[in-house]
């Protein structure tokens, strides 16, 4: 009962949060568009814990409710890279990406700025040109927030690698700025661009286009090897994934067994069995659940002793509402509303 209230406040929360900053209205052709790409979370450290892929900095708010903040080797860090207990940080993390349901509340970080100098502010969003703007500004998806360049603003990607001469127009930024007016939106000359990593998996998802800009289309998709995987929200021990062509191969039996199943090998047919009524063999695209044959463009493979299955397995097999590559890590959900 205790367990469900808990889950049923941090939803509420979760849910009185997005609402409040979320405010407004979509473009036509852009469902997302006029929504803010990025949420912010701040707080004092209160202790760091390292994690099998990066580490989880624990926070406390004003009000003393604690966080949690998982910073991977994709978090940027516009200015101090190492904090300690007593630090006061803020979090950026995406809007859109799939909220885990636990208590204290955990997030991703795309951009953890600590340390900053007085005066010196950070802003997170996806930036486009603002039409009927001469001036040069580009708008924030948020619509609240606009940037322009001048010959001193430094311009880099995530890596540390310069991009003056690149083309950041619709791509996601870190803005480091000082001064700005006092205006909707509220307009800045940078001092600084990160120009943020842009994490693109093709898959059985629709990717938005404006994922895919500066990317070179779906064809361009990046190598997903090692990504951590959660299934159901928690994050699991399992074998590394890893990236063949358009697939994405994942580990059976740690995924399938957090998932509940009880998996069967057989090592004269090298062939698998999930709950007595999902079987497949190695090598062979033809999956069967039942008596219902699946085809799939990509065959099991065993790897170390390990059976890896693609990723659509667990949609198109197992008929899971999703299982999906997003933003540096590996997702399976076991219930919600499937997504197409």
């Amino acid at each position: 009962m205790r367990k469900a209230l808990s889950i049923l406040l941090v939803a509420g929360l979760l849910t009185t949060a997005m609402t409040g900053m979320v405010t407004a209205t979509g473009d036509e052709n852009d469902p997302w568009r006029g929504l803010p790409y990025y949420l912010s979370v701040k707080g004092t450290v209160v202790s760091i814990e390292d994690l099998k892929e990066g580490y989880k900095i624990i926070i406390e708010d004003a009000d003393g409710n604690p966080a949690h903040l998982i910073v991977t080797d994709k978090t940027v860090f516009p200015f101090k890279s190492e904090v300690e207990a007593g630090d006061v940080v803020t979090g950026f993390y995406l809007a859109n990406a799939p909220m885990i349901l636990i208590w204290p509340p955990q997030y991703k970080i795309a951009v953890l700025v600590a340390g900053e100098p007085d005066g010196t502010r950070v802003a997170v969003d996806r930036f486009y040109e603002w039409e009927d703007n001469s001036e040069g500004y580009l708008l924030a998806k948020s619509k609240v927030f606009a940037f322009r360049v001048d010959e001193n603003t430094e311009i880099i990607l995530a890596n540390g690698d310069d991009f003056s001469d690149g083309d950041y127009v619709g791509r996601r930024i870190a803005v480091v700025f000082e001064t700005s007016t006092r205006s909707i939106p509220e307009l800045t000359t940078a001092s600084k661009l990160i120009v943020l990593y842009e994490d693109v998996v093709t898959g059985p998802e629709p990717i938005p286009e404006d994922m895919l800009l500066n990317m070179g289309g779906a064809d361009a998709a990046i190598d997903a090897s090692g990504w951590p995987i959660l299934v159901d929200g928690v994050l699991i021990d399992a074998p590394a994934a890893f990236q063949t062509g358009d697939a994405l191969m994942v580990p059976l039996r740690a995924i399938a067994e957090a998932l509940g199943y009880e998996v069967l090998w057989d090592a004269e047919t090298r062939s698998v069995t999930l709950d007595e009524s999902i079987v497949f063999a190695i090598g062979n695209t033809s999956y069967f659940n039942g008596e219902t044959e699946i085809e799939l463009a990509d065959a099991p493979a065993l790897v170390d002793g390990f059976t890896y299955v693609p990723l659509a397995f667990f949609r198109d097999v197992l008929d899971l509402p999703n299982a999906f590559a997003f933003e540096g890590q590996i997702d399976i959900h076991s219930d919600g509303e499937r997504m197409e």
